[in-house]
């Protein structure tokens, strides 16, 4: 394909731009308030080439890192592309190489075994370090100065998990993160790691259990002394990727699910708790202890939001 699709995913805010741009002393409206002093950076999905299949989704999209530069009143803005493997290998062959989304069987036999994420999510700052995340792999770490890409972050080989989630949790007061990833031991696998990294950055814990089956977990939580993890009937078929298909479907006559282990302690503390079907949702505001009780402040939907998940 050589031109874009004239489709939700393409148009309107989703049109693709591919430019990396940077400006000094951007025009200011009022005033920047003094403590305003710093780096804000976002996260910008924006394909940099034409996709192989005309049904491809937003999701796909390359990660940019945007930076807006505030320092004494002034702002300066850099954008550029996230060099993940995938965005290399298609830069250089200069045509998309990776097909459907999270599906390998549907990429160019030239890619196979080829990381395949965009990194384009979420921007993690923790332990001195900028990465930019996408679910489906690990996050790829940037230069916060220049946003030149450094590469791959696996903790130095110590993590061994294929997959980062893009929404960590920080505690404000201890300075460590709490992170997992799902399908962590391959494709549709049930594999979930649960990690901790200590307030400088280093991997400190890492543990695995199995989720009750492979749904999209794309966030969780975590209180002053549990972890969290909601689990919705939004699933993943090896079969069903294997022929070409999507790798999401919604399954409404399934039950939810939400897991809950001690922060600190052992997966094999985890309890599970059954919810309603068929229900869904992606983000959560907060939860908190009260006693014997975890509340979860969630806003359920009573089916997957996204169209393209909810009908294989």
């Amino acid at each position: 394909m050589t031109q874009f699709p004239q489709t939700i995913h393409f148009t309107g805010t989703n049109t693709p731009i591919g430019v990396e741009w940077s400006a000094r002393n951007l025009d200011v409206i009022g005033t920047i308030p003094e403590e305003i002093d710093g780096a804000f950076f976002r996260a910008v999905p924006d394909p940099a080439m034409a996709p192989i299949f005309e049904d491809e989704v937003a999701l796909s999209a390359d990660g940019m890192v945007a930076k807006f530069d505030i320092r004494g009143g002034t702002v300066d803005y850099a954008i550029k592309y996230v060099e993940t493997e995938r965005y290399l290998l298609e830069k250089e062959a200069r045509t998309a190489l990776f097909g459907r989304y999270r599906n390998p069987y549907t990429d160019d036999p030239s890619v196979a075994g080829k990381d395949r994420t965009v990194a384009n999510t979420t921007p993690v700052w923790h332990g001195g370090r900028l990465l930019m995340t996408k679910e489906d792999g690990l996050g790829y770490e940037v230069d916060p100065e220049t946003l030149e890409t450094i590469g791959r972050f696996d903790y130095y080989g110590a993590l061994k998990s294929e997959t980062f989630t893009a929404h960590p949790r920080i505690d404000p007061e201890t300075g460590e993160m709490f992170f997992f990833g799902y399908e962590a031991g391959g494709l549709a696998s049930l594999d979930v790691a649960y990690g901790i990294a200590d307030k400088d950055g280093n991997l400190i814990s890492e543990q695995w259990f199995k989720q009750p089956y492979c749904s999209t977990i794309h966030d969780f939580t975590i209180t002053e002394t549990y972890a969290v993890f909601p689990i919705f009937p939004t699933t993943a078929d090896l079969d069903r990727l294997k022929a070409g298909g999507a790798h999401w479907a919604h399954q409404q006559d399934l039950e939810s699910w939400v897991g809950i282990m001690p922060r600190y302690g052992k997966v094999e503390d985890m309890r599970w708790f059954k919810g309603p079907k068929g229900v869904s949702a992606f983000h959560f505001l907060n939860a908190y202890d009260d006693g014997d009780l975890v509340h979860l402040d969630v806003c359920l939907s009573d089916t997957c939001a996204f169209g393209f998940m909810r009908e294989a």
